[in-house]
């Protein structure tokens, strides 16, 4: 299977779309109001079964070539989407279910473009729908601009928000992610910023989008702010959400670079907090450094491996580091110890408070 999507992304804006039926002799009717009862209560599986039963009724009613079918192909369309999604932790694949959807969502804009103006805003869903599942970049990336394209035409600044966030998100990571499309994030920011309040998970979500950037960058000064931001916002909910883990994270690895590892504990140790402490794994770091490679081991092409326990104290900090094992010289043993006493980690918390615990890791050393 091929992964069309790392990122799970806003779904097509339509979910609901409404019809002037007077009579339900064909039963269309009845299955729209339970597809509407199917999402309203959030039952997956019967969203798709009406879902996908209003769009073979209302083919007959209103005509394969109208409107109002491709508005109910794009509802089939968005239920398989996320069924998908549900089958996939969140992410959208290449499977039958997308499969069918982008057919769905090819039907949906060749019939809008025979219905609507060039540019009109009902393009979005369509060409947004499509965009999340073709698995081909470039068309992709053309459906987002035109999508956008759309949107601003329309002057609706929310939805232009909301569309650069799916280019943004789409195109990350293929050969079209260009300063165009990175600058989409800071562009639906900005929107955010002047149009939704400071709570609003949107424009939270995008602040930690435009600071992760500014981390990747290596714009500390640019990054800091907006991800401790980000930290306040997601702190005042009764739960945690991944981005303030991951703005936690970054902030580790932006104090360690400039030297301000005190800046960083408080990081290391709200992390700890937020995840549980494994002591039969081995502990992720939360800022690493790699160990030197002996320049005279690399000129005889020597490699090898060194495994070491040490002690995670209540700060994060790496104390005692020991030598349990290794392979290829003492040199790597003494670059591996010299690595390792700046690395960064979250501490075991034991009864809510903060505590030492060993933990151990391997570092490898190999050329090429």
């Amino acid at each position: 299977m091929k992964t069309i999507l790392r990122l799970s992304i806003a779904a097509a804006f339509m979910t609901h779309v409404a019809f002037a039926v007077p009579t339900d002799i064909d039963g269309f009717s009845q299955a729209y109001q339970q597809y509407n009862l199917s999402v309203d209560s959030n039952n997956n599986q019967d969203t798709l079964k009406y879902a996908q039963q209003t769009y073979a009724l209302g083919q007959v009613k209103f005509g394969k070539d109208s409107l109002d079918s491709g508005k109910l192909a794009i509802n089939w369309a968005n239920a398989l989407v996320n069924e998908s999604k549900r089958n996939h932790n969140g992410r959208i694949i290449e499977d039958a279910a997308t499969l069918q959807a982008q057919k769905l969502f090819e039907s949906a804009l060749r019939v809008y473009r025979n219905n609507v103006a060039d540019n009109d805003i009902a393009l979005i869903d369509p060409l947004v729908g499509l965009a999340q599942t073709t698995a081909n970049d470039k068309y992709a990336k053309d459906l987002l601009f035109e999508a956008i394209s759309a949107a601003e035409k329309a002057d609706n600044l929310l939805t232009v928000a909301e569309v650069k966030l799916i280019a943004f998100h789409r195109l990350s990571g293929t050969e079209y992610y260009t300063r165009t499309v990175r600058s989409f994030v800071m562009d639906a920011n900005d929107i955010y910023v002047n149009k939704l309040p400071e709570n609003a998970i949107k424009r939270v979500n995008s602040t930690y989008l435009v600071g992760a950037l500014y981390a990747a960058m290596n714009r500390p000064n640019d990054a800091t702010p907006l991800l401790l931001e980000v930290i306040k916002q997601y702190q005042a909910l009764p739960y945690s959400h991944p981005y303030e883990l991951h703005a936690h994270a970054l902030l580790v690895t932006l104090y360690e670079q400039q030297g301000k590892s005190n800046k960083a504990t408080e990081h290391c140790v709200a992390i700890g907090k937020m995840t549980p402490w494994d002591d039969q794994q081995e502990q992720t770091p939360l800022f690493r450094k790699p160990p030197n490679y002996p320049r005279s081991y690399a000129e005889r092409g020597k490699d090898g491996w060194v495994q070491v326990e040490f002690t995670v104290d209540e700060h994060g900090f790496v104390k005692s580091p020991e030598i349990i094992d290794s392979k290829g010289g003492y040199q790597f043993e003494r670059e591996s110890i010299e690595a390792l006493t700046q690395w960064r980690y979250a501490p075991k918390f034991v009864d809510g408070k903060p505590t030492s615990a060993k933990s151990k890791v391997q570092l490898e050393f190999t050329l090429g």
